[in-house]
C-alpha cells in the first residue's frame, strides 16, 4: 500500500529515533547505530516493493520475482529486517550477524557499508533499546513511493546536521556548513559527465551538493563521477549510504588518511579531477610531516609546511589533483592560510604560478561549532585570458546572516556572491581585482582588508563569456543535412541537376571528400521522403508489441547465449559480446531475431541493439517487435534510437536507487509515423549507412594492423644489414628543466614542453607549462621543423616515445626529460627512424634497457640509446618503403574522419525523422 511520508512526518520519524537514544550513549555516537539502521530499513523495504513490481509483471510467478535481475541490492531471506524483528534475545549479535550477510550479499557495492559500531555490546545497548529503536523504525514503509529518493536523503541530511549539532566541537569532522557549500558549487557550476573529489569528504554532503546543482538547473546528474576519501571508518561509510540513498550511481568513498595515503592514484600519479571541494581538517598538528616533505606523488611542490598547520599540505595536494585543462576547486580554509607568515613563501610560489582565482571572505562561525573565520579559495589550472595575472578579492563579511551563534548564508547572499565572481566585477565596498604584481608587492599577503579599502568601482557587467551551444548545434545541423542531401542524390538518384556519382567510393569503403557547396541548392523538402502530408500520429503501444515470452529451462531448448545490459554497447545497433548459458544464467525471457532489445535500466546510457540470434535476456532489457502491418520491422530499431524516444525513456523513469523506466510510460510514446513506403525507404538509408559504419571500423583495424605487419616484414627484412643507432647520429641534446605552472603558453608566450608533448599521435605544442619569468627561457633549446624528439624518462610503455616537430615553435622549449636526435641524413631518413622506434622490435629493445627510476618510472641513457640496433637499407630503398607506408596512414586517417562522419550523419537523420 503506498503512503506518502511527508517531510515533517519523515524528520520527526528520524529524530525521535535519536531520542531512543539519550542516556544510554553520547550524543556524538548516534550516527553510529541510527544511519544503519535506517538505511537496512530503506534496502529491505525497496527489496520488498522490488518483489512486487516483478510479481505483477509475471503474474505472480515467485520464481522470478526473487531473480537477482529484479533487484538493486540482494537480501538474503534470514538477513531481512522481518526477521530481525522476531529476535527478543542478543538482539545486537542477530543485528550484526544480518548487516554482514547483507555486505556479503552485495560484496561490490555494499561491503563494509555498515561500519564497525559495537552492536554487541549490551552495556551501551541493551535489548530492550534495540527492540525499541527496531520497532520505532519499522513504524514506516520506507519504499520508493512511500519516500523518493531524493526526499529522503533530504532526510538523511537534516538527521547529519542534528546529529551535528549534538555533537559538540567533534561535528566538523563530518558536517560541512550546507549553505557555504550550495555557494562552492554555484561558484564552480559542475557539468554533466564531469569527475568531482572531495579529499576529506566527511558525509559527502559536498560531492552531493554539487549533483543537486545540476538536477536544480535542470541538467543531467546521473553521470557525474564522484569521489572522494574519509580517514574515519564510520564516517566514510555514512558517506556512502548518503550517496545511495540519493540515487548516486557512480561513486567511489574510500576509507583512509589523504596525506599518508591518497586513495586515488592512476600508475604513478594522482589521479586528476575536473572539480575539486573541500573542507579540510583546520590546521591539524598531528600528521607525518617528514614523510610529505620527500612526497613520492609531488604534492611538496610548493614546499612543505610547518608541523602545527597541513592546511598547505591539502592545498597541495588538491592542486596536483586537478585536470589540467578543466580542473577547479573551492577550499573552504581558515582566514589564517591568506596572511600567517610562516607560509608566506609557499603562499608567494602559489601566487606566482597563478592558480588562484578568487579569494571569498565570509567571516567567522561558518566552520561548524567554531568561530573561526573561515574564507573560500578558487584555484583554476587553465584560467580565462582575461583573468590571468588577477585574483578577484570578495569582501562578504557582511552578507551572512548570524543567529544563535552559527552564520549562514540565505539565498540573496548566494546569488550576489557567485554573479560577482562569474563577472569578475568590482563593486563599491564589496570587491576588488588585484594584479598579481600588487601582491606579490605586498609580500604575497592576501589579507582581504588590505585591498578593499582602496577598491574603484566599476560598472558591474564584468566579463561574461558568450554562449556558443546553440551556434554549434545550429552548425552541426546544417551540416548533417547536406550530407543527408547527399545520401538521398545516391540512394534515390533524385539529383535535381546535380550530376554526380560517388557511391562506387562507399563500395570500395573509401571515404570520398565532399565538397560543403555540393548539393547546397537542392530544393530538398520536395523530395518524396519528406513529405509528411501522410503521416500519422500514434503511440508507441498502438504500432509496438512488449514481448514477454519467457523460457524457464533456456538449456533444455537448445539457447546457447544470454545477454544483459553489460553486452549492449551505447551507440552501436547490434550485440557484439554475449554470455553463454552453459555457464549459467538466471535469464528467462526470450528474444528473436529482429526483435529490439531496449535496456530500461539507466535509459541514459542509450543501450538499444537488433536481436541477430535466439537467447535469453536480461528483466532489465525490454523486447520489442512491430504489431501489424502499419510499422516495418526494419524501422522500429531506429524509433528507439531517436532522442527523443530516450529523453521519454529518461524522464519516465523512476523505481529504487537505479533508475528505470516502465511499459505503462513508454508505450504512450507519440510520434509521427510515415507511410510504409517511406518508412522503407528511410529504412534503407539507415541501415545502408549503418552497413558503411561497420565496413568502415572493419577497414580502419585492418588498416592499423597492415601498418604493424608492414614495417615487421618490409622495414626489418634479412636483407638489410644491422648497425648501433650510434652510427646514425650526429648529436643528441637534452632539455633543460625549467619552473613552470600548469597551463599552455598562448601567442607567443614563453613555454617549457611537458614530457607528453612527445604524444600517441605525434608532437603536440599544446602540452606545454607556460614560463613566467621570461629570462628562464632559453632559445637554445627552442624546437624547431625536423626535431627528431625521444622521451627519455616515463613509464615503461611510454619511455623512448619519438617524434618529428611539424612547425617552428621559437617560443618552447624542450624539458629535462625530451632529447633531440640530429640524424646524418645522408644515412638515414628521420622519418625512417621513426617508424623504427615505433616499431614492436625497437619498443621490444627500449623496454628491456629502461631501467626503474621509482614511482614506476623508468629511464633510458643516452648510450643506451645509441645502442639500440636496426636495420639500415638504402637511402633509397627507405624513401620506397615511406612512400608506401605514408599511403596507409592516409588511409587510416580517411577512415577514422568517415567514421565520425557517418556516425554523426546518422544521428541527425534519426533525429530529423523522428524529431
Amino acid at each position: 500500500m503506498t503512503t506518502r511520508i511527508t517531510i515533517q512526518q519523515l524528520e520527526s520519524y528520524l529524530w525521535d529515533a535519536a531520542v531512543l537514544l539519550r542516556g544510554t550513549i553520547d550524543a556524538g555516537d548516534y550516527k553510529q547505530f541510527i544511519m544503519p539502521l535506517l538505511f537496512y530499513k530503506r534496502l529491505c523495504d525497496v527489496f520488498d516493493e522490488e518483489t512486487q513490481v516483478a510479481l505483477e509483471e509475471s503474474g505472480g510467478d515467485t520464481g522470478y520475482a526473487a531473480f537477482p535481475e529484479n533487484h538493486r541490492f540482494q537480501i538474503p531471506p534470514e538477513a531481512h529486517w522481518r526477521e530481525i524483528r522476531k529476535v527478543s534475545r542478543d538482539v545486537g549479535q542477530a543485528l550484526q550477524v544480518a548487516l554482514r550477510t547483507i555486505e556479503t550479499a552485495n560484496p561490490d557495492r555494499l561491503y563494509g557499508i555498515f561500519g564497525d559500531a559495537q552492536w554487541t555490546n549490551k552495556d551501551r545497548l541493551s535489548d530492550a533499546t534495540l527492540r525499541d529503536l527496531i520497532e520505532h523504525f519499522s513504524s514506516l514503509e520506507l519504499t520508493v513511493a512511500n519516500l523518493p529518493e531524493d526526499e529522503l536523503g533530504n532526510g538523511y541530511e537534516y538527521l547529519i546536521k542534528k546529529f551535528a549539532d549534538d555533537s559538540g566541537h567533534t561535528a566538523a569532522e563530518f558536517y560541512t556548513n550546507r549553505t557555504v557549500v550550495h555557494l562552492m558549487t554555484e561558484m564552480l557550476q559542475p557539468q554533466p559527465g564531469e569527475s568531482i573529489y572531495d579529499p576529506t569528504c566527511g558525509s559527502g554532503g559536498m560531492l552531493l551538493c554539487s549533483v543537486a546543482y545540476l538536477r536544480h538547473h535542470g541538467q543531467e546528474w546521473r553521470n557525474v563521477k564522484l569521489f572522494g576519501q574519509e580517514r574515519n571508518l564510520m564516517t566514510s561509510s555514512i558517506a556512502r549510504m548518503n550517496c545511495f540513498l540519493h540515487g548516486i550511481e557512480d561513486f567511489r568513498i574510500e576509507r583512509g588518511d589523504t596525506l599518508a595515503e591518497p586513495k586515488f592514484v592512476e600508475g604513478d600519479k594522482l589521479k586528476q579531477f575536473d572539480v575539486v571541494l573541500a573542507n579540510p581538517p583546520y590546521s591539524i598538528k598531528q600528521w607525518d610531516r617528514s614523510m610529505f616533505s620527500q612526497d613520492p606523488w609531488g604534492r611538496n611542490f610548493l614546499g612543505t609546511p610547518p608541523q602545527g598547520r597541513a592546511d598547505y599540505a591539502f592545498w597541495q595536494h588538491i592542486l596536483a589533483s586537478l585536470s589540467p585543462k578543466t580542473g577547479r576547486c573551492a577550499i573552504l580554509f581558515p582566514h589564517g592560510v591568506l596572511f600567517r607568515q610562516e607560509e608566506a613563501e609557499m603562499r608567494k610560489k602559489l601566487i606566482e604560478m597563478d592558480l588562484i582565482e578568487c579569494v571569498l571572505g565570509l567571516g567567522p562561525n561558518l566552520f561548524y561549532n567554531s568561530p573561526m573565520e573561515a574564507c573560500v579559495v578558487i584555484c583554476r589550472n587553465n584560467k580565462p585570458k582575461d583573468r590571468r595575472g588577477k585574483i578577484l578579492l570578495i569582501n562578504a563579511v557582511n552578507d551572512v546572516t548570524r543567529e544563535r551563534g552559527q552564520s549562514y548564508l540565505n539565498s540573496e547572499h548566494i546569488e550576489k556572491i557567485a554573479k560577482t565572481y562569474h563577472e569578475f566585477s568590482e563593486v563599491e565596498g564589496f570587491s576588488k581585482v588585484i594584479t598579481r604584481k600588487e601582491i606579490l608587492a605586498k609580500d604575497g599577503n592576501l589579507s582581504i582588508p588590505l585591498y578593499i579599502s582602496s577598491l574603484i568601482s566599476k560598472d558591474g557587467k564584468g566579463n561574461k563569456k558568450e554562449d556558443n551551444d546553440l551556434t554549434d548545434a545550429l552548425n552541426l545541423w546544417l551540416k548533417g543535412l547536406e550530407n543527408i542531401r547527399l545520401l538521398l542524390n545516391i540512394f534515390f538518384g533524385e539529383d535535381n541537376g546535380n550530376k554526380v556519382s560517388i557511391t562506387h567510393s562507399f563500395k570500395k569503403g573509401v571515404p570520398h571528400h565532399i565538397p560543403n557547396d555540393l548539393l547546397s541548392n537542392i530544393e530538398w523538402e520536395k523530395l518524396t521522403i519528406f513529405n509528411r502530408s501522410n503521416w500519422i500520429k500514434v503511440s508507441f503501444k498502438d504500432v509496438v508489441t512488449n514481448v514477454t515470452e519467457t523460457e524457464r529451462n533456456p538449456e533444455c531448448a537448445k539457447i546457447e547465449r544470454f545477454i544483459g545490459l553489460e553486452h549492449l554497447e551505447p551507440g552501436s545497433i547490434h550485440v557484439h559480446s554475449w554470455g553463454k548459458v552453459a555457464d549459467g544464467t538466471t535469464f528467462t525471457r526470450r528474444c528473436h531475431p529482429g526483435q529490439v532489445l531496449f535496456g530500461k535500466r539507466r535509459a541514459y546510457q542509450r543501450k538499444i541493439a537488433v536481436a541477430e540470434f535466439d537467447a535469453v535476456v536480461s528483466g532489465d532489457i525490454y523486447v520489442f517487435t512491430h504489431k501489424d502491418e502499419q510499422l516495418l520491422p526494419e524501422f522500429l530499431p531506429f524509433i528507439c534510437m531517436s532522442d527523443r524516444f530516450f529523453q521519454f525513456a529518461i524522464e519516465t523513469s523512476s523505481g529504487s536507487l537505479s533508475p528505470r523506466t516502465s511499459w505503462n510510460h513508454l508505450s504512450d510514446f507519440q510520434f509521427d509515423l510515415p507511410t510504409i513506403d517511406q518508412q522503407q525507404r528511410i529504412a534503407e538509408i539507415l541501415w545502408a549507412m549503418d552497413h558503411i559504419f561497420i565496413n568502415y571500423c572493419v577497414f580502419f583495424t585492418n588498416c592499423i594492423r597492415s601498418i604493424s605487419s608492414f614495417i615487421d616484414e618490409h622495414f626489418f627484412s634479412n636483407e638489410f644489414p644491422q648497425t648501433p643507432l650510434e652510427n646514425l647520429i650526429i648529436s643528441i641534446t637534452p632539455g633543460k628543466s625549467v619552473n613552470g605552472i600548469n597551463e599552455p603558453a598562448y601567442n607567443g608566450e614563453y613555454g617549457v614542453l611537458k614530457v607528453s608533448a612527445v604524444g600517441p599521435n605525434g608532437f603536440d605544442h599544446k602540452e606545454n607549462k607556460r614560463i613566467i619569468q621570461s629570462e628562464n627561457f632559453n632559445p637554445k633549446f627552442s624546437v624547431k621543423s625536423g626535431d627528431f624528439l625521444i622521451t627519455r624518462c616515463n613509464t615503461k610503455e611510454l619511455v623512448g616515445r619519438v617524434c618529428i616537430v611539424p612547425d617552428n615553435y621559437p617560443s618552447l622549449m624542450l624539458c629535462d626529460k625530451t632529447l633531440r636526435i640530429d640524424f646524418l641524413k645522408n644515412l638515414a631518413e628521420p622519418k625512417y627512424i621513426e617508424y623504427l622506434l615505433k616499431s614492436r622490435n625497437l619498443r621490444n629493445q627500449i623496454e628491456s634497457k629502461a631501467k626503474g627510476t621509482g614511482g614506476g618510472m623508468k629511464n633510458i641513457t643516452q648510450e643506451e640509446i645509441r645502442s639500440l640496433i636496426v636495420p639500415l637499407p638504402d637511402i633509397k630503398i627507405q624513401k620506397k618503403l615511406l612512400k608506401d607506408i605514408l599511403e596507409l596512414e592516409d588511409l587510416k586517417s580517411n577512415l577514422e574522419s568517415g567514421i565520425q562522419n557517418i556516425n554523426k550523419l546518422r544521428k541527425s537523420m534519426i533525429n530529423f525523422f523522428i524529431g
